[in-house]
């Protein structure tokens, strides 16, 4: 089959005029996007396999593309931003863009320096994952001067009238609280990364406001930041006559080894200890099937974020936009206690 480009090269364009679907439709499919059913799926990737387009090989690897998008995120080695990145990357997909990572470390300034240069890389957009809550001074001025496009990941206390993507992380954790409330439960603690990880900021504030919405005492709320891989902190916890009635903890596999330590203490789960998970999505695994989820939705996030930004790159004068994503609570055995 040929196909309508110019280089004759096949593009996932020629996928959707075949099958008469949208180009998005496309790109959700072969990157197997929760919303596509498994038939409209099945159908693109025959035609990929028919037409030898291969989602090994992206388009995004072209060496003839010269146009890019970066991703700023603070850090690369949190899941949360990794699976962010996934979602940026397979919304880009079917844009004629190179999209690449930027760890920031944490770093306005490291932003900054990076953005001095932007132009050399032949860069169209970016996709800023805030890990502070100002903006960099050299983004200001590059959306003002340069006219960039440039979309946001979580909130900023800026009035930069930048679009930008939330999650509804209220949402989430007024759904645990008052689940946690009717079962008469006075103490939990909240266990997080650390104090320069902005979405950390809004896990707490949003478990805050809950609880106070609920007229659930907040002196009951302990909060933890950076533990150690053994977790001696968590064997102290558990040990201490003050320990908890719950514990929700940032990352399943950190959950995972806080029911394992708890278990082997004699300390029944989830008769004596609740334990809920704070992560992104849940780890395809018999032994985290039973633990009890706040999700993050952070590849959906990343691919709002593309898509926002990809309109704005080919509609300079559009609206900005919010996009707020839903977050979920995921009730499985390790919270489920009989009332």
């Amino acid at each position: 089959m040929k196909t309508n480009n110019k280089n004759g090269k096949v593009r996932a364009q020629d996928i959707a005029d075949m099958l008469d679907i949208s180009l998005s439709t496309v790109s959700r499919a072969l990157s197997n996007h929760p919303r596509i059913s498994k038939e409209t799926k099945e159908r693109v990737k025959q035609v990929a396999t028919r037409l030898g387009y291969y989602t090994g090989m992206p388009e995004l690897m072209n060496p003839e593309k010269t146009d890019s998008v970066v991703i700023l995120v603070p850090s690369i080695e949190s899941k949360i931003y990794r699976d962010i990145v996934r979602g940026v990357t397979a919304s880009m997909q079917d844009g004629n863009y190179q999209a690449f990572v930027y760890d920031t470390d944490f770093n306005l300034e490291k932003i900054d320096t990076f953005l001095k240069t932007y132009k050399k890389y032949g860069i169209s957009g970016i996709i800023h994952v805030i890990c502070k809550r100002n903006l960099p001074a050299g983004l200001h001025n590059i959306i003002i001067k340069d006219r960039l496009p440039a979309v946001t990941i979580f909130e900023t206390d800026d009035n930069s009238g930048l679009s930008s993507v939330l999650p509804d992380m209220f949402q989430g954790a007024s759904k645990i609280i008052t689940y946690l409330k009717s079962l008469n439960i006075k103490s939990l603690a909240l266990l997080l990364d650390n104090l320069q990880q902005y979405e950390d900021n809004q896990i707490l504030s949003s478990f805050e406001t809950a609880m106070e919405m609920s007229e659930m005492d907040k002196k009951g709320l302990s909060v933890f930041y950076e533990l150690q891989s053994g977790m001696k902190e968590i064997g102290e916890l558990l040990s201490s006559d003050k320990r908890p009635q719950v514990i929700m903890v940032k990352d399943i596999l950190k959950a995972l080894e806080i029911i394992n330590i708890s278990e082997k203490s004699g300390i029944k789960i989830p008769e004596d200890l609740i334990v809920i998970a704070i992560d992104s999505q849940l780890k395809d695994s018999a032994l985290t099937s039973n633990i009890s989820l706040l999700k993050i939705p952070s590849y959906e996030m990343g691919y709002e974020a593309g898509e926002i930004l990809l309109y704005q790159m080919r509609h300079p004068d559009a609206e900005r936009k919010t996009a707020v994503v839903p977050v979920n609570f995921i009730l499985k055995g390790s919270a489920i206690r009989m009332k």
